[in-house]
């Protein structure tokens, strides 16, 4: 891997990806992917990589680098998209130009990079095909009816780019083929499904109004269809692009790109069901609204939420099916560290309708009166039991609750004191409802929290972080200088050979800046971060960087009169070490052994720093 990440390849190379770099805001690009908020002068935000539930991830927008101070990982825009989208060098690279509009040669082949990009293409002209569909064909009238009639503003409608796909099996293959696109492509963006004798192709999406789902960065990466009324019995009523490289439908939810600025500001994020729930909350001014896609919210959609939010509400129908799929997930939720609720509906009623009915107001009202997930479990086990509940449903709707109090995540952001305080009223309502005593309860409890998975492994030494304090002095020393001090570097290479380091890692950031010196290129941080492929070197001279600017200002001139002193100190001791070594080897004269002897104490003062004789 690390030589398809090698960035010195030639000085067209270099150019190409310091104009890249210098074009992209890395608070921009790590904006799109998780909120972040000011912090003195930097951004702070909940850390993508691991549970966070307190802001250990930092941007510095004057270095234009990242880091998480508890997974020791930093670097810079390049290495952020490569770790956040998986990618090799190349393909981040293309990404970020094609992100600042610099045009970029690729090779033959392409790459995923290439493939991925080609995907958000072919799905950005198809939403805009399906988007001019629906505001200008007579065939999309029964769409508009559609639409109005469920409360959706024009405004709306075009805010979020709804769309309308006809009946007919090959509109979209026909535009496309005129458009230059193949048959396979669309079918590889899941737009176009292969007939089963191979024969062909046809449209997916058939005499539905399309929704656009996109990315948090707000690109096109998958389309949900909605049949319109009057549709034979047995059609799907939604149906959902496959799954595709850009698309995974149990770890994105619609509307969060244009969610995320609102949840920055609420620390809120709202969950509903359907499409149409989530544009009728938008549409009266509540912004935190997303929607799952046809999928129950899970694990993966909790931990994307809490890159946003410290708090979930979830809002599902208010009938028996909404209430059971609420049930069906809360030991999932309950497991992630995040602050969970659970707003409820009237029976029979959906949150469009309630939504376009009573107002804004009303339904800020209710998510306000969202329910602990506990309480809402303990009502719920409740209220199904029969009057005359055998035993054994008894035991049943007990253990239903205590085992929701297991899966309380530790790491939750309420406090322990609060979280304390809930389980305690909990098995209080327990007693009282069932006469079973608390110490029989608590005691399941511990038995049921027993019973939770361990935690994963953590990494292996191979992939532990590269951490400065752990450097030997003199490596951080130099490393200091040639991440911070471009003066500084040309007296390094000069004076320091890599062997003279006692780290691997302080031994390939000095060849890294060679290199890049010897290019005539400055030495620096951001092209060091450019020149070294490993991310662990790249986070340990992030750390490096940031806990030297921790330390206060020191100027350029000090930090470099200070390593030439070092640079004196170092070179006096060696020559001290060979003088000590000539008087135990060799057979001197008196007076040529006085002579080395008066020569080495002159060494070893100035190996400490003593320029005065008389000192000591």
């Amino acid at each position: 891997m690390v030589s398809s990440l090698s960035q010195s390849t030639s000085p067209a190379g270099d150019d190409l990806k310091e104009r890249v770099r210098d074009a992209v805001d890395i608070v921009e690009l790590i904006g799109g992917y998780i909120s972040l908020r000011r912090s003195g002068k930097g951004l702070v935000g909940l850390c993508p990589w691991h549970d966070d539930s307190r802001p250990s991830f930092q941007v510095n927008p004057e270095r234009q680098t990242f880091r998480c101070w508890v997974c020791n990982l930093g670097g810079d825009a390049f290495s952020f998209l490569m770790k956040m989208e998986k990618l090799e060098f190349r393909e981040a690279l293309e990404q970020l130009a094609d992100r600042a509009g610099i045009p970029i040669t690729r090779g033959r082949g392409g790459s995923t990079g290439d493939r991925k990009a080609e995907l958000h293409r072919v799905l950005g002209w198809a939403a805009d095909r399906f988007r001019d569909c629906l505001q200008a064909s007579p065939e999309s009238c029964a769409a508009r009816d559609y639409l109005t009639g469920r409360g959706l503003s024009d405004d709306t409608v075009r805010r979020f780019g709804l769309g309308f796909a006809p009946a007919s099996w090959d509109w979209l293959l026909r535009q496309a083929a005129a458009a230059g696109i193949g048959a396979d492509l669309l079918a590889a963006s899941g737009m176009a499904v292969e007939r089963q004798d191979r024969s062909g192709h046809y449209d997916r999406f058939r005499d539905r109004v399309i929704f656009p789902i996109r990315d948090p960065v707000g690109r096109c990466v998958a389309f949900g269809g909605r049949v319109l009324p009057g549709a034979p019995p047995d059609s799907a009523k939604y149906i959902n692009s496959p799954e595709t490289p850009l698309f995974s439908k149990s770890s994105m939810l619609y509307g969060l790109d244009t969610a995320r600025e609102a949840m920055g500001r609420s620390r809120r994020a709202v969950v509903v069901e359907g499409y149409t729930d989530c544009l009728a909350a938008r549409q009266v001014g509540v912004d935190d609204v997303v929607a799952v896609l046809g999928t129950a919210l899970g694990e993966k959609h909790a931990k994307l939420l809490r890159r946003y939010v410290d708090r979930i509400v979830l809002v599902l129908d208010g009938d028996e099916a909404g209430r059971r799929r609420t049930d069906e997930i809360l030991d999932v939720l309950l497991a992630e560290a995040v602050d969970l609720r659970i707003a409820r509906l009237p029976t029979n009623v959906d949150p469009c309708d309630f939504i376009l009915e009573h107002g804004r107001e009303a339904f800020e009202t209710l998510l306000e009166a969202a329910v602990d997930p506990l309480d809402y479990r303990l009502d719920e086990a409740v209220a199904r039991l029969p009057r005359d509940a055998s035993d054994e449903a008894l035991l049943a709707a007990v253990e239903s609750v205590l085992s929701a109090l297991a899966n309380v995540s530790p790491r939750s952001p309420i406090s322990p004191s609060q979280q304390r305080l809930r389980e305690d009223q909990v098995i209080g309502r327990l007693v009282r409802r069932f006469g079973l005593s608390r110490e029989v309860l608590r005691s399941r409890l511990v038995e049921l929290r027993g019973r939770r998975p361990a935690a994963a492994a953590t990494d292996s030494s191979a992939d532990a972080p590269l951490l400065p304090t752990r450097l030997p002095a003199w490596d951080r020393e130099v490393i200091e200088v040639l991440v911070g001090v471009p003066e500084g570097a040309g007296l390094i290479i000069r004076e320091i050979e890599a062997s003279e380091l006692e780290s691997g890692a302080g031994r390939e950031v000095l060849e890294a800046a060679r290199r890049l010196h010897d290019g005539g290129r400055i030495v620096a941080l951001s092209n060091l971060l450019m020149e070294i492929p490993d991310p662990r070197l790249q986070s340990m001279l992030v750390a490096v960087d940031e806990e030297t600017i921790q330390r206060g200002p020191v100027s350029a001139q000090e930090r470099i009169d200070h390593l030439q002193d070092a640079l004196r100190r170092r070179s006096a001791e060696r020559q001290a070490h060979a003088s000590a070594r000539q008087l135990k080897t060799s057979r001197l004269d008196p007076g040529s052994e006085a002579a080395l002897l008066e020569q080495l104490v002159v060494q070893r003062r100035a190996a400490q720093g003593m320029t005065n004789p008389k000192e000591g």
